[in-house]
């Protein structure tokens, strides 16, 4: 696979976000940050509803949040 080198600027929330996913997924860098989210969007969107292209969490409390991918 080749690697491709660039760079982004980012606001303060999306830079906490990262810090903040670095714990969730185990991770140390934000480049293993992007992947596994780039890989989490993967799933999405394979598993998103085709009528509204949602995608449905249930929480730990069994609360429903749907997701829409587009826009």
């Amino acid at each position: 696979m080749a690697k491709i080198q660039t760079s982004f600027q980012l606001d303060e929330g999306t830079a906490d976000a990262i810090e903040k996913l670095k714990g969730v997924f185990g991770v140390t860098s934000n480049t293993a940050v992007i992947r596994k989210a780039i890989a989490l969007s993967r799933v999405a969107a394979r598993a998103a509803d085709g009528a509204d292209n949602t995608v449905t969490i249930v929480d730990r409390e069994g609360e429903r949040f749907k997701i829409p991918l587009n826009g």
